[in-house]
């Protein structure tokens, strides 16, 4: 009976390992930064505000197929297409916010934290609510992305995460012959960061809100209350330059995908 017991035992241990993730992830010191950009021609981008952010944790890389694709064996969920373009160390594409999301409580619960978002789904509409104080993984926030990909506190005011020479720190139209690259291949940013420019562009908690910067409270905030879009940033391996701008926006629905929409995670320290 106690081999059987210690057989048990052993094949659950076995299996946390299987399914453990490992996810590098990278101190972000709190602080504060103006975010935003008074000069661009998008009006979403302004006015610059000032925002203070507490401290949190940062993927070091994008979540790569691999890591996704596990989540999919794990729990029967689809895996996303990758256009023939490779899996892999590849940066994961094609994934939905919400998919991004689910990934999120499942990686909390395998990592042994505490689950961040409490998902309800009917016909209707999939409601998600963020408890930011929880220890497990989530979207970074609008504030924290771009906080992160000006570089922080050691922030040395490039113009692109990481620096100004686009050929070195990304991966995006001009160099990526059409397709995305294994994440890390670049040249990281002042806090260790790879890819928050170029290479898959990065799903955000945020609803969307045009006007948003108007009234964002200062101290972490987290977006506008209402809303039908989620917002991603970042750029991607087929966008052109303007579009790799750090303090660009775009936002999509939540249950869409497209082909170089991708994510990485955050949790509190």
């Amino acid at each position: 009976m106690k081999r059987v017991l210690l057989s048990i035992a052993q094949l659950f241990l076995l299996a946390l390992f299987v399914n453990a993730q490992t996810v590098d992830m990278v101190p972000v010191e709190g602080g504060s930064f103006y975010m935003g950009n008074d000069y661009s021609i998008n009006e979403d981008e302004g006015p610059e505000h000032k925002v203070t952010l507490t401290s949190f944790l940062m993927s070091k890389y994008e979540i790569t197929f691999d890591q996704f694709d596990r989540f999919c064996v794990a729990t029967g969920w689809k895996k996303p297409d990758d256009a023939q373009l490779g899996r892999g160390k590849n940066p994961v594409m094609n994934v939905s916010w919400e998919s991004a999301v689910m990934f999120c409580n499942w990686l909390s619960r395998v990592d042994g934290y505490d689950k961040c978002y409490t998902i309800t789904r009917d016909s209707a509409a999939t409601v998600v609510t963020c408890d930011f104080s929880a220890n497990g993984y989530r979207l970074p926030t609008e504030a924290e992305w771009e906080y992160a990909a000006k570089g922080g506190s050691q922030s040395k005011g490039y113009a692109y995460s990481g620096g100004d020479n686009p050929d070195e720190v990304m991966w995006y139209a001009g160099n990526s012959n059409g397709r995305p690259h294994p994440v890390g291949t670049k040249k990281p940013n002042e806090l260790g960061l790879y890819d928050m420019c170029g290479n898959v562009r990065e799903w955000c908690w945020d609803l969307y809100g045009k006007d948003y910067y108007k009234k964002s409270p200062e101290n972490d905030p987290t977006g506008p209350e209402h809303g039908v879009q989620r917002v991603y940033r970042g750029g991607g391996w087929s966008y052109k330059l303007n579009y790799m701008r750090i303090t660009a926006r775009e936002s999509m629905g939540p249950k869409k995908n497209y082909g170089n929409i991708g994510f990485r995670v955050v949790r509190r320290e």
